[in-house]
Protein backbone atom coordinates (compact mmCIF):
# COMPACT_ATOMS: atom_id res chain seq x y z
CA UNK A 1 0.00 0.00 0.00
CA UNK A 2 1.51 3.44 -1.02
CA UNK A 3 2.47 5.92 1.59
CA UNK A 4 -0.53 8.26 1.07
CA UNK A 5 0.24 10.81 3.65
CA UNK A 6 3.79 11.05 2.47
CA UNK A 7 2.00 11.66 -0.82
CA UNK A 8 -0.51 14.01 0.27
CA UNK A 9 1.86 16.24 2.45
CA UNK A 10 4.15 17.08 -0.41
CA UNK A 11 0.86 17.49 -2.81
CA UNK A 12 0.54 20.67 -3.83
CA UNK A 13 -3.10 21.92 -4.65
CA UNK A 14 -4.20 23.88 -7.51
CA UNK A 15 -5.70 27.52 -7.17
CA UNK A 16 -7.83 27.01 -10.03
CA UNK A 17 -10.61 24.93 -8.41
CA UNK A 18 -13.05 26.09 -5.91
CA UNK A 19 -12.87 22.36 -3.37
CA UNK A 20 -9.35 22.11 -3.95
CA UNK A 21 -7.91 22.76 -0.45
CA UNK A 22 -11.17 20.67 1.24
CA UNK A 23 -10.42 18.30 -1.04
CA UNK A 24 -7.31 17.94 -0.11
CA UNK A 25 -8.21 17.80 3.67
CA UNK A 26 -10.44 14.78 3.17
CA UNK A 27 -8.04 12.60 1.20
CA UNK A 28 -5.54 14.29 4.21
CA UNK A 29 -8.37 12.24 6.92
CA UNK A 30 -8.77 9.48 4.50
CA UNK A 31 -5.32 8.72 4.73
CA UNK A 32 -4.92 9.05 8.59
CA UNK A 33 -7.70 6.39 8.27
CA UNK A 34 -6.01 3.82 6.64
CA UNK A 35 -3.25 4.29 9.48
CA UNK A 36 -5.32 3.05 12.18
CA UNK A 37 -6.47 -0.09 9.82
CA UNK A 38 -9.62 0.98 8.68
CA UNK A 39 -11.48 2.08 5.03
CA UNK A 40 -9.87 5.08 3.69
CA UNK A 41 -12.32 7.83 3.59
CA UNK A 42 -12.56 11.33 4.90
CA UNK A 43 -14.79 14.45 5.43
CA UNK A 44 -14.47 17.74 6.06
CA UNK A 45 -17.94 20.47 7.05
CA UNK A 46 -17.08 23.94 6.24
CA UNK A 47 -19.26 26.84 7.60
CA UNK A 48 -20.97 29.57 4.82
CA UNK A 49 -17.24 31.24 4.69
CA UNK A 50 -15.49 27.88 3.73
CA UNK A 51 -13.60 27.61 7.27
CA UNK A 52 -13.59 24.45 8.97
CA UNK A 53 -16.00 23.61 11.46
CA UNK A 54 -15.12 19.63 11.74
CA UNK A 55 -12.80 17.10 10.02
CA UNK A 56 -13.15 13.12 10.29
CA UNK A 57 -12.32 9.67 9.02
CA UNK A 58 -13.61 6.47 8.78
CA UNK A 59 -13.86 4.26 12.12
CA UNK A 60 -15.55 1.43 11.30
CA UNK A 61 -12.43 -0.57 12.60
CA UNK A 62 -10.42 1.88 15.01
CA UNK A 63 -10.95 -0.32 18.52
CA UNK A 64 -13.99 -2.26 18.41
CA UNK A 65 -16.17 -2.80 15.38
CA UNK A 66 -18.79 -0.37 14.88
CA UNK A 67 -20.65 -0.67 11.44
CA UNK A 68 -21.98 3.37 11.83
CA UNK A 69 -18.77 5.15 11.97
CA UNK A 70 -18.24 6.09 8.84
CA UNK A 71 -16.48 9.98 7.80
CA UNK A 72 -19.77 11.30 7.37
CA UNK A 73 -21.22 9.91 10.56
CA UNK A 74 -18.19 10.94 12.47
CA UNK A 75 -18.07 14.80 11.46
CA UNK A 76 -22.48 14.90 11.51
CA UNK A 77 -21.95 13.41 15.20
CA UNK A 78 -19.27 16.27 16.12
CA UNK A 79 -21.64 18.66 14.76
CA UNK A 80 -24.74 17.42 16.37
CA UNK A 81 -22.80 17.58 20.07
CA UNK A 82 -22.46 21.01 19.65
CA UNK A 83 -25.21 23.97 19.91
CA UNK A 84 -25.28 23.95 16.33
CA UNK A 85 -28.85 24.51 14.61
CA UNK A 86 -30.16 23.14 11.52
CA UNK A 87 -30.40 26.75 9.96
CA UNK A 88 -26.10 26.81 9.99
CA UNK A 89 -26.29 22.93 8.99
CA UNK A 90 -28.05 24.35 6.05
CA UNK A 91 -25.39 27.08 5.35
CA UNK A 92 -22.90 24.05 5.60
CA UNK A 93 -20.68 22.01 2.60
CA UNK A 94 -19.93 18.37 3.30
CA UNK A 95 -17.02 17.40 1.54
CA UNK A 96 -16.01 13.87 1.60
CA UNK A 97 -13.19 11.77 -0.21
CA UNK A 98 -15.35 9.12 -1.12
CA UNK A 99 -19.58 9.28 -2.46
CA UNK A 100 -22.13 9.13 0.34
CA UNK A 101 -23.15 5.45 0.81
CA UNK A 102 -26.98 5.12 1.88
CA UNK A 103 -27.04 5.22 4.93
CA UNK A 104 -24.53 8.05 5.20
CA UNK A 105 -26.80 10.18 2.48
CA UNK A 106 -30.01 9.27 4.52
CA UNK A 107 -28.08 10.84 7.88
CA UNK A 108 -26.97 13.53 5.75
CA UNK A 109 -30.93 14.08 4.80
CA UNK A 110 -32.07 14.17 7.62
CA UNK A 111 -29.34 16.28 9.72
CA UNK A 112 -29.80 18.85 6.81
CA UNK A 113 -26.48 19.36 5.70
CA UNK A 114 -27.35 21.75 2.53
CA UNK A 115 -24.61 20.85 0.25
CA UNK A 116 -22.65 17.62 0.18
CA UNK A 117 -19.85 16.95 -2.04
CA UNK A 118 -17.75 14.20 -2.87
CA UNK A 119 -13.98 13.80 -4.43
CA UNK A 120 -14.08 10.23 -6.01
CA UNK A 121 -17.37 8.51 -7.28
CA UNK A 122 -17.78 5.13 -5.57
CA UNK A 123 -19.67 3.17 -8.14
CA UNK A 124 -20.27 -0.19 -5.52
CA UNK A 125 -22.52 1.60 -3.02
CA UNK A 126 -22.65 5.29 -4.01
CA UNK A 127 -25.97 6.80 -3.62
CA UNK A 128 -26.03 10.08 -4.94
CA UNK A 129 -25.72 8.51 -7.97
CA UNK A 130 -28.47 6.90 -7.51
CA UNK A 131 -30.53 9.41 -5.62
CA UNK A 132 -34.03 8.75 -7.73
CA UNK A 133 -33.98 5.18 -5.96
CA UNK A 134 -34.26 7.06 -2.46
CA UNK A 135 -37.74 6.49 -0.96
CA UNK A 136 -39.92 9.11 -1.87
CA UNK A 137 -40.20 10.56 2.18
CA UNK A 138 -36.51 11.05 1.67
CA UNK A 139 -36.26 12.30 -2.05
CA UNK A 140 -39.03 14.56 -0.85
CA UNK A 141 -36.68 16.21 2.36
CA UNK A 142 -33.66 16.74 0.26
CA UNK A 143 -35.91 18.45 -2.30
CA UNK A 144 -37.74 20.96 0.28
CA UNK A 145 -34.92 21.68 2.00
CA UNK A 146 -32.76 22.07 -1.25
CA UNK A 147 -29.70 20.41 -0.78
CA UNK A 148 -27.02 20.29 -3.17
CA UNK A 149 -25.39 16.35 -4.00
CA UNK A 150 -22.42 16.65 -6.49
CA UNK A 151 -18.95 16.19 -7.39
CA UNK A 152 -16.39 18.32 -5.37
CA UNK A 153 -14.63 20.84 -8.02
CA UNK A 154 -10.85 19.73 -7.55
CA UNK A 155 -8.16 18.32 -9.75
CA UNK A 156 -8.27 14.76 -11.01
CA UNK A 157 -5.47 14.12 -9.53
CA UNK A 158 -7.15 14.50 -6.21
CA UNK A 159 -9.78 12.46 -7.58
CA UNK A 160 -7.72 9.22 -8.25
CA UNK A 161 -5.87 10.22 -5.04
CA UNK A 162 -9.26 9.73 -2.70
CA UNK A 163 -10.21 7.10 -4.82
CA UNK A 164 -6.99 4.39 -4.71
CA UNK A 165 -7.02 5.43 -0.78
CA UNK A 166 -10.57 4.01 -0.28
CA UNK A 167 -9.91 1.30 -2.84
CA UNK A 168 -6.48 0.19 -0.88
CA UNK A 169 -7.89 -0.23 2.42
CA UNK A 170 -11.10 -2.01 1.11
CA UNK A 171 -9.37 -4.53 -0.89
CA UNK A 172 -6.60 -5.43 2.08
CA UNK A 173 -9.76 -5.71 4.45
CA UNK A 174 -12.07 -7.80 1.77
CA UNK A 175 -9.30 -10.18 1.70
CA UNK A 176 -8.86 -10.50 5.48
CA UNK A 177 -5.70 -8.65 6.15
CA UNK A 178 -4.77 -5.97 7.80
CA UNK A 179 -4.65 -2.51 6.42
CA UNK A 180 -0.90 -1.46 7.32
CA UNK A 181 -1.19 0.50 10.43
CA UNK A 182 1.38 2.90 11.09
CA UNK A 183 2.76 4.65 13.99
CA UNK A 184 0.86 8.16 14.71
CA UNK A 185 3.04 10.62 14.28
CA UNK A 186 2.89 13.77 17.06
Amino acid sequence: MQDWTEYLDSFVPSDTHRHEEAALRACRMAAAATELGTYGVGAVLLDAEGGVLFEGHNEVHVGSFRSDLHAEMVVVNRFESGTWSRDIARQCTLITSLEPCPMCMTRLIVAGIGTVLHVSADSIGGMVQRREALPPAFRKITEDQQQVWGLAECSEELRSVAYRIWDESREMLSMGLPVPRKRIRT
